[in-house]
């Protein structure tokens, strides 16, 4: 029976299933124009249930989808809020422009191993990590998610893919051990691993060293996955390596299933005893802004500086869970938001200067007078990953900036000064590539080489939606601020998975009650 107070419905359900039961659809053999459209379908249709999910939560009510029937704690539940439908949006929109560039960009080899159907399947497990309301069910999402992106990376089987999938899947391999370890932990100490009654059960408990641990090792875990240094070795080397359409997918989306994952589990679940985990935070955010600021600027292909600045984001996101305040918080959604619109403009974009110039390299010159239209592209988002106004880049950094001066802890300071210095390496890296791709004289005798339309099409959207991002920079920092404000009473989440009453779980029954039962 479901406790009254909770809103049940099926529409959390079908972001996860529409994908997972399509892509299987997609390992069928079919032909090539067949598997687009249903690529491309599938994508489509994922977003729009993703934003029927938005509408439904804008109003702050929490949507609960019972599997079996069985009512949380006792059963699994996926659980949408602002904040799981926020990220379930984002999720798709990326999964779109991944679905439309495969389609574009014929790969005979991979698509006869089936990379339709393993992006579906990827797209699968960022969904159910963005709307579970379990804690173990989160590690089933990371697995769905990991599987498939194991696969990903790997398909072709270039020499340089191996060497750096290899170190991906291990990094990966030992955090879901660990997450198997804190899941085993939290269900000892506390007699559950749904959300909103771990969240309930550690109020009860209260400050405990115990619990506060196994807050510290699921930190360690989902650093790991959302690339903080010094856990996120693995990204500068994997990302570039991938093909392109998947490795847009994996870069402006997978990391932000770790950041997600932190955001979650340090504003709905583990709030008491909060120090620790945000001096962890505060200190691996200005390492990891640092490390992938000064990353990009060694880099001298396209993808390897995109992929630091991947790193860089990471940091400045976790920054922001560090302050933890409620302006901290909705700087931290915004600047998510931006992130993934210009990541995925980005990487979208260097395909096409890696096709027109025919080299991964960072060296040609001269490409504004044969592509001023690129070059305007790149530009906007180049003054966005700085975060230089007019942009959406700007708003968001400068939010994250004001509310650590705001919060005004020596620690944060120390942080509000590396992101600071971050944001002028990253400009400088930019300019780098500005300077040596688009400026200057081209040389005589190099050919550009022309780039479809089908190709072209998909990054000037996604700039578009850059612009966009920087248009409407008010009313997105407004709706990060609704969501940071259920962020910040998790009892809304709580009220809206368990009901209004307190969840009691019965006392196993005693030798006593078994003979009299049996009498």
């Amino acid at each position: 029976m479901t406790p009254a107070g909770v809103v049940t419905s099926a529409l959390p359900l079908a972001p996860v299933l529409v994908p997972l039961g399509l892509g299987l659809l997609m390992l069928v053999p079919l032909r090539r124009p067949l598997k687009v459209a249903l690529s491309v379908g599938t994508a489509l249709l994922t977003l729009l249930f993703a934003l029927l999910l938005a509408a439904q939560t804008a109003g702050g009510q929490v949507l609960v989808s019972e599997l079996g029937g069985w009512p949380a704690p006792f059963g699994i539940v996926l659980a949408a809020d602002r904040l799981g439908a926020f990220m379930s949006v984002l999720g798709a929109v990326t999964g779109v422009f991944a679905a439309w560039q495969m389609a574009a960009q014929p790969d005979p080899v991979r698509e006869r191993h089936h990379s339709f159907a393993l992006t579906s399947f990827l797209m699968t497990g960022v969904q159910l990590s963005f709307l579970t309301g379990d804690l173990f069910n989160l590690f089933v999402a990371f697995e769905v998610m990991l599987v498939a992106s194991y696969a990903l990376s790997v398909l072709g089987s270039t020499r340089e893919q191996l060497r750096e999938g290899f170190r991906y899947i291990v990094m990966n391999l030992a955090a879901s051990a660990l997450l198997v370890v804190a899941c085993g932990l939290a269900y000892g100490v506390l007699g559950t691993l749904n959300f909103a009654h771990l969240a309930q059960r550690s109020a009860e408990v209260g400050p405990n060293a115990t619990v506060t641990s196994v807050a510290a090792l699921l930190l360690l875990v989902f650093s790991a996955k959302g690339a903080l240094f010094p856990l996120g070795f693995w990204l500068p080397g994997t990302y570039p390596v991938i093909p392109a359409a998947s490795g847009t997918f994996f870069a402006s989306i997978l990391t932000k299933v770790g950041v997600y994952a932190l955001i979650r589990v340090f504003t709905t679940v583990f709030v008491q005893e909060t120090e620790v985990t945000r001096t962890l935070l505060l200190v691996l955010g200005s390492l990891t802004m640092l490390y992938g600021a000064l990353g990009a600027v060694s880099q001298r292909e396209w993808r390897r500086i995109l992929s630091f600045t991947v790193v860089a984001s990471v940091g400045y996101m976790a920054f922001g869970l560090g302050i933890g305040t409620p302006e901290a918080l909705r700087a931290t959604l915004a600047y998510l938001a931006v992130s993934v619109a210009v990541t995925l403009a980005l990487f979208l974009l260097t395909a096409v200067a890696e096709r027109s110039s025919g080299t991964r390299l960072v060296k040609v010159r001269g490409m504004l007078e044969h592509s001023p239209l690129l070059a305007s592209a790149f530009l906007l988002c180049a003054l966005t990953v700085a975060g230089l106004p007019p942009t959406g880049g700007f708003v968001a950094k400068y939010a994250l900036i004001r509310a650590g001066v705001q919060e005004g802890s020596a620690l944060t300071l120390v942080a509000v000064g590396a992101a600071l210095l971050s944001s002028l390496v990253l400009l400088y890296a930019m300019l780098s590539v500005w300077r040596g791709f688009f400026w200057g004289k081209h040389p005589a005798g190099e050919v550009v080489r022309p780039v479809p339309l089908a190709l072209r099409l998909p990054m000037y959207t996604a700039c578009a939606a850059v612009l966009g991002v920087t248009v409407f920079a008010g009313p997105l920092v407004r709706h990060a601020g609704n969501v940071a404000r259920d962020l910040k009473d998790n009892t809304h989440y709580i009220r809206g998975v368990l009901g209004d009453s307190p969840v009691v779980i019965p006392e196993p029954p005693t030798e006593k009650h078994k003979k009299e039962e049996t009498h």
